[in-house]
């Protein structure tokens, strides 16, 4: 399990909604709103699952609770963190 934060460059509801939008479209979950959520998402070597929390109004804070067991969790986590920014 990793947990990381990240500032968004876009506005809170922009950046859900453009994370959103990229996950689904390459096979993906994503449920949630601008407080909490949850998303899933599908590698090459198996799937990929978080949650996600907006702190502070601003930042989200992400938790990656499940990933492929040969995908290193720094990959993941850059990946996911530039979903996010």
């Amino acid at each position: 399990m990793s947990r990381f934060v990240v500032t968004p460059n876009d506005s809170l509801k922009e950046t859900l909604n453009r994370v959103k939008q990229t996950i689904t479209s390459k096979g993906g979950t994503f449920t949630g709103d601008t407080t909490q959520g949850e998303f899933a998402g599908v590698t090459p070597v198996g799937k990929v699952k978080g949650k996600y929390s907006v702190v502070n109004g601003k930042d989200i804070e992400i938790v990656i609770t499940d990933k492929p067991f040969v995908a290193p969790m720094s990959v993941i986590e850059d990946r996911v963190r530039n979903y996010f920014a």
